[in-house]
């Protein structure tokens, strides 16, 4: 009996692993559109005036729609699984690390271009290994080499055209996949 007990406990976890997955597609999807949208803005007006102000903006709006749904989701939820905990800490760790590299790009005048593809990698490359999701792994290595494309080989003007393909690939095909899989 105790046999049969652990192993219905351990296919519920997985049930609900797989759940908190699929949840996590809306982010993916959302911050690869916002941040595609500011990456082809900041090619089309490089070099004008302010023309790095699209960043701040695409951030907060996408901030609050993912803070909305996030609360109307996290009531309808109810349960956070360890899986959950495990995500929370990898991209609350990566959004630190981004908020760190950007403002050492910008007060050392660098493009945040390689910075930010190499940590987005690191967090997306580890959310598809936690959750065994094959599109999030190679999303993540598209990410790093889009990082080491932009930092040795891609002028700077087209940095925001490599990184909005690099999310494309890595965020938002992904994210499309385990939506469509969700619903199937």
């Amino acid at each position: 009996m105790e046999a049969v007990k652990s192993i219905e406990i351990i296919e519920s976890m997985l049930k609900e692993s797989k759940k908190s997955l699929y949840r996590h597609s809306f982010y993916f999807i959302l911050w690869g559109i916002m941040m595609i949208i500011a990456g082809l803005a900041d090619y089309f007006f490089y070099g004008k005036a302010y023309f790095w102000t699209i960043w701040p903006s695409a951030t907060v709006v996408g901030g609050i729609i993912a803070s909305v749904y996030s609360r109307k989701e996290g009531k309808r939820s109810g349960t956070v699984t360890m899986i959950d905990r495990i995500h929370l800490y990898t991209w609350g760790a990566f959004g630190i690390s981004l908020f760190l590299a950007i403002f050492y790009a910008a007060y050392n005048h660098l493009s945040p271009y390689p910075l930010v593809l190499l940590l987005a990698g690191s967090a997306t490359f580890i959310s598809g290994g936690i959750s065994r999701f094959k599109p999030f792994i190679w999303g993540g290595l598209v990410l790093e080499a889009g990082s080491v494309a932009c930092a040795y080989f891609i002028d700077n003007r087209y940095h925001g055209l490599v990184f909005a393909l690099c999310i494309f690939l890595a965020y938002v095909i992904p994210g499309l996949i385990l939506r469509k899989s969700e619903n199937a």
